[in-house]
C-alpha cells in the first residue's frame, strides 16, 4: 500500500493521542483516494490542544461549528493539506482568524470541486468570490466619488469585465486561484493594512499536481 500524507498525518495524531482517540474514516480507510482527497478523522480529546501543533501545520483557512462537547472543524493548511476533524471533548485551540477566511476557504473548496470536474458547485463558489470582489469594487467607486450614486460609468466598471471573465473559457482549479487573486487585489486597494495571501491555495494546487 502506498503511504500518503493522509496516512502520515493519522500516524502523527496517534502519536500525540491514545490510539483509540483517533478514528479515521472516509477515503483514507476505503483507499478511494484521489489527488484532491482530504483526511476525515474523529478525535476524542481530554484537554484543549493547539490545532496547529497537533496537525504539524500552520492553518491557512477553516470553517468551524461548535456545540456542547463537539467541534466540527474543516481546515486548509498553508501546505495545502485539507483535514475535516470532528472533535469530541475540549475543542482544539485555533489561531486568530484571517480577515478573508471565508473567501480563502471557498476558493480552496472551489479548486477541489473544479479539479474533480464538479463544475456546477465549483462555478457557484467562484461566482460567490466574484460577487464579493464586485462589492469591494463598488466600495472603491463610492470612496472615489464620495457618493454611492453613480449614474455614469466609473473606472471600477472595468472590474465587472474581469469578474465576468472568470466564467469564460475552460473551468479548472486555476480558476479558483484567479478568483481569489482578483478579490485580494481589489480589497487591498480599499482596505489599508489588508494583504491577500494565496499561499494555502497555491500549495493545494501544487500538492494535487505532485500526487
Amino acid at each position: 500500500m502506498v503511504t500518503t500524507w493522509q496516512d502520515e498525518l493519522v500516524d502523527r495524531l496517534r502519536t500525540a493521542l491514545p490510539g483509540d482517540a483517533v478514528r479515521p474514516y472516509g477515503s483514507v480507510v476505503s483507499r478511494e483516494l484521489d489527488v484532491w482527497s482530504d483526511l476525515d478523522v474523529v478525535l476524542t480529546t481530554t484537554s484543549a490542544l493547539d490545532a496547529q501543533l497537533l496537525l504539524g501545520a500552520e492553518l491557512w483557512a477553516w470553517q468551524e461549528s461548535v456545540s456542547e462537547g463537539r467541534q466540527v472543524l474543516r481546515v486548509v493548511a498553508r501546505d495545502g493539506r485539507r483535514v475535516d476533524l470532528t472533535v469530541t471533548g475540549p475543542a482544539l485551540v485555533l489561531p486568530d482568524r484571517p480577515a478573508d477566511d471565508t473567501v480563502r476557504f471557498d476558493a480552496a473548496l472551489a479548486a477541489v470541486r473544479l479539479g474533480r470536474g464538479n463544475l456546477l458547485i465549483g462555478l457557484h463558489l467562484v461566482l460567490g468570490i466574484g460577487r464579493a470582489t464586485l462589492v469591494e469594487s463598488m466600495r472603491i467607486a463610492d470612496a472615489a466619488a464620495g457618493t454611492d450614486h453613480h449614474p455614469l460609468p466609473t473606472p471600477s466598471d472595468a472590474d465587472a469585465v474581469a469578474v465576468a471573465a472568470l466564467a469564460s473559457g475552460s473551468l479548472g482549479p486555476a480558476t479558483a486561484l484567479r478568483a481569489y487573486t482578483l478579490y485580494g487585489e481589489r480589497r487591498a486597494v480599499r482596505e489599508p493594512g489588508y494583504a491577500p495571501d494565496a499561499s494555502g491555495l497555491v500549495a493545494l494546487l501544487g500538492l494535487a499536481r505532485a500526487t
